[in-house]
């Protein structure tokens, strides 16, 4: 009888130490999802980057801000990451106006070709890596 006990015992003490285990497992994965870009290297932000510093301005034609919105669009269906993820809006005086949102899977809408542009990229503090482009419209002169 006491060979039973002490056999409930030890198998008791394994399946303790499988569950603080697998809690261990879990806690370590929630973290690396959340630490999500940290672990990019300085290539792999500048890579990111590049994409769409070109883009960056005061004096944007219309069909370069259609290349972004493009690229934009190009990217966020590419990224595995929604810190990736990148987001043009066109900045007006009534407001924000999404041109392209990080979940968006259709062609984004069109600005005028006629028009000027000033084109800003907002990075991630953390990151580092771009997370939105904003758009606004010059009003002097095309």
């Amino acid at each position: 009888m006491e060979n039973a006990t002490k056999a409930l015992l030890i198998a008791a003490a394994v399946l303790v130490a499988i569950l603080i285990i697998s809690l261990g497992l879990v806690v370590y994965n929630m973290a690396a999802e959340a630490m999500g870009n940290v672990n990019l290297s300085e290539q792999e932000i500048k890579v990111h980057n590049d994409k769409f510093i070109q883009y960056e301005g005061e004096a944007e034609r219309g069909s370069q801000v259609n290349a972004l919105l493009q690229t934009v669009l190009t990217n966020n269906l590419d990224a595995t990451d929604d810190g990736q993820k990148v987001e043009v809006v066109l900045k007006t005086s009534s407001g924000e106006d999404t041109l392209v949102s990080k979940t968006q899977t259709t062609s984004p809408t069109k600005v005028d070709t006629g028009a000027t542009y000033t084109v800003t990229a907002v990075y991630d503090s953390d990151s580092k890596l771009i997370t939105k482009m904003e758009v606004t419209k010059n009003t002097s002169g095309n």
